[in-house]
């Protein structure tokens, strides 16, 4: 499978928008560009949206063109073994900082919690560690990637095959999540006791279910399945490259800037769509971003530079690491280097830097040493597999 064009610098923005949303949080400023930042966290949507892409497009190459499908026993065992090393370690040091340095409630339970990927579905374990809240999507995208086979498997079994047909599964799979959304949001609302941030990760967690649910993530998992459908079968029509993808490239994610900067607030569900991350119209807009980069002239060009490509290699793990090392530099070292708490902007920006090399260098470290050769034992066992 040949890689898909400026998926990599998507990924890239993604891991940056997020890193850089953490970092503003911390700095006591309404200056535009520091609440811009703040914009960072559908960062988060966009991972979702690349990861249904990424994993679909197989599926659906093999399906439009009436060759084997991907076997479901390797497709689940290389995303365990690119997720399950560094999330589990990253995850058993988090919860050993937090003994030694913060002790946290219920520690043994969101620990298990963690380690079996159901965090996210009560809000006691949601967070599994104080000290490293990013965690809680990680559970989130387990369930998006055993939900895949299980929603798509009996279209892409068909022996007809039809973009058509494609987008009407993918968009009523799509309207089937938020109606479980709504459903989900009016069955288990949490209660008032506790809830809020005010009251710790816990209260905070409280306050983010029902809404921060499964239906809502898998809908904006599925935007990118969708444009996936789109760029396997527009190549086996032997779509060539035009500059107007360009234009619906720089149309989407000009649209998609301009949505974050006057609809969103962060850290809450949009008022008129009642999920987080302005899903699923923010995640829409992704979805035909990176359809349109795929067959682009220039803008996938721009994208998958170097730095980018670099940056999407390492970007899970810079994306586990960064908020525990922020949280450790504010427990051992800078006090008020809370949310909000830094008013002198410039030392913040410094921590700031500080933060961004110790998770780049930890996360290469954690690539090169743990994750990649699992991953190359990973499909080096599944090609000895498919070929005995």
């Amino acid at each position: 499978m040949h890689s898909l064009r400026g998926f990599d610098g998507m990924r890239a923005l993604a891991c940056l928008a997020v890193l850089a949303h953490h970092l503003a949080q911390r700095l006591d400023s309404h200056h535009w560009l520091v609440k811009g930042l703040h914009a960072g966290e559908l960062g988060v949507s966009l991972f979702f949206v690349l990861s249904g892409a990424l994993l679909a497009y197989p599926f659906w190459q093999a399906h439009f063109s009436a060759q084997t499908l991907p076997r479901i026993n390797e497709y689940l065992k290389r995303r365990a073994a690119r997720i399950i090393p560094a999330y589990y370690l990253v995850l058993l040091v988090s919860v050993l900082l937090n003994m030694l340095i913060a002790p946290q409630d219920y520690a043994l339970p969101r620990l298990l919690a963690g380690l079996s990927f159901i965090a996210p579905y009560h809000y006691i374990s949601f967070f599994p560690s104080d000290i490293n809240g990013p965690l809680w999507s990680i559970g989130l995208e387990v369930s998006c990637y055993l939900l895949l086979p299980l929603l798509l498997m009996p279209l892409w079994r068909r022996k007809t095959a039809s973009l058509k047909v494609a987008i009407a599964w993918g968009v009523a799979l799509l309207i089937v999540m938020q109606l479980l959304h709504y459903l989900i949001v009016l069955l288990f609302m949490t209660d008032q006791e506790g809830k809020g941030w005010k009251y710790g990760i816990i209260g905070g967690a409280k306050q983010w279910l029902p809404y921060w649910n499964v239906a809502s993530f898998m809908g904006q998992f599925l935007c990118g399945v969708i444009a996936a459908a789109g760029i396997a079968w527009y190549e086996k029509q032997q779509q060539l490259r035009h500059y107007y993808f360009d234009l619906a490239f720089l149309g989407a994610f000009g649209l998609a800037t301009w949505m974050s900067l006057n609809y969103l607030v962060p850290g809450a569900p949009s008022q008129s769509l009642g999920q987080a991350y302005l899903a699923p119209l923010f995640s829409m807009l992704c979805a035909v971003a990176l359809l349109a980069t795929h067959f682009s002239r220039y803008c996938s060009w721009l994208l998958d530079n170097r730095l980018f490509s670099h940056i999407a290699t390492l970007s899970f793990g810079i994306y586990l690491w960064h908020y525990l090392i922020m949280e450790i530099i504010r427990i051992l070292w800078v006090q008020q280097y809370h949310y909000m708490g830094m008013e002198d902007i410039a030392f913040g920006l410094q921590i700031g830097a500080l933060v961004v090399c110790l998770s780049w260098t930890i996360a290469a470290l954690s690539f090169y040493l743990l994750e990649k050769p699992i991953l190359n034992w990973a499909r080096g066992s599944n090609k000895m597999s498919g070929s005995a």
